[in-house]
C-alpha cells in the first residue's frame, strides 16, 4: 500500500481536479460518439479539442498523484494545451 503524502495540495484541490477529470470524460465521451455517429469535420475538431482538455485532465491527476514521474508543467504548458484545445473546438464550431 502506498501512502501518498498529502503536503502537495490540500485536499479539496484533489477533489477539483477529479471533478475536472470527470466532467472532460463524460464531454469527450459525448464528443466522440457524436462523431462515429456524424463523421463530419466538424465533429472531429469537436472531439479532439475535448480529447485534449481530458488527456490535460488525466495528467493533471497524474501530476497531483506521483512524484515518481517527471511532469510538473509550468503554467505556460498549461496555457498552450488548453490554448490549442480551446482552437480546436472553435475552428470546429464555426465550421459549415
Amino acid at each position: 500500500m502506498v501512502l501518498l503524502p498529502m503536503v502537495l495540495l490540500p485536499p479539496i484541490a484533489y477533489f477539483g481536479r477529479i471533478v475536472f477529470l470527470i466532467v472532460t470524460t463524460i464531454i469527450f465521451a459525448v464528443a466522440l460518439l457524436a462523431y462515429v455517429r456524424v463523421r463530419k469535420t466538424k465533429t472531429l475538431l469537436l472531439s479532439v479539442g475535448f480529447g485534449l482538455f481530458f488527456l490535460h485532465a488525466l495528467l493533471s491527476i497524474t501530476e497531483l498523484l506521483s512524484r515518481s514521474f517527471d511532469l510538473e508543467f509550468t503554467t505556460g504548458y498549461h496555457l498552450l494545451i488548453d490554448s490549442i484545445a480551446l482552437l480546436c473546438i472553435l475552428v470546429g464550431a464555426l465550421k459549415d
